[in-house]
């Protein structure tokens, strides 16, 4: 099972990594696959992306960090629409429930629901 991450720059609140953690495990735990075949894709940067991938770990996922070729808004999209491009569910953590225009997350959101990949919500 491949699992994508987005996230903030502010990182995720206690709650939504409540929420991660305890997703997560009973992701792993309904999985009939080997633990080996699960992986948790991100983008690795500060706050919550790392957050992520460490509770991932903490739960027994392999984690994969997909880096942008250059820092600037093109790359980092296309370094999102890849991580969406290669799992089933997207979890997303932003910073409020309320869609926003100008969001990396929201962003991401968007582009998995056009491919109809399976979005999940971290209420902040």
């Amino acid at each position: 099972m491949d699992v994508g991450f987005t996230g903030t720059r502010q990182g995720m609140t206690d709650r939504q990594k409540l929420a991660l953690s305890s997703l997560l495990y009973l992701l792993h735990g309904d999985c009939e696959e080997d633990s080996d075949d699960l992986v948790f894709h991100h983008g690795g940067e500060p706050h919550a992306d790392q957050e992520a991938a460490m509770i991932a770990s903490g739960v027994f996922w392999s984690t994969k960090k997909y880096r942008p070729a250059k820092k600037d808004a093109k790359h980092l999209l296309e370094r999102n629409h890849k991580i969406v491009d290669a799992v089933s569910i997207l979890i997303a953590a932003p910073r409020s429930l309320a869609e926003e225009v100008r969001s990396g997350t929201w962003a991401t959101v968007r582009y998995a629901r056009k491919t109809m990949t399976s979005v999940i919500f971290l209420d902040p």
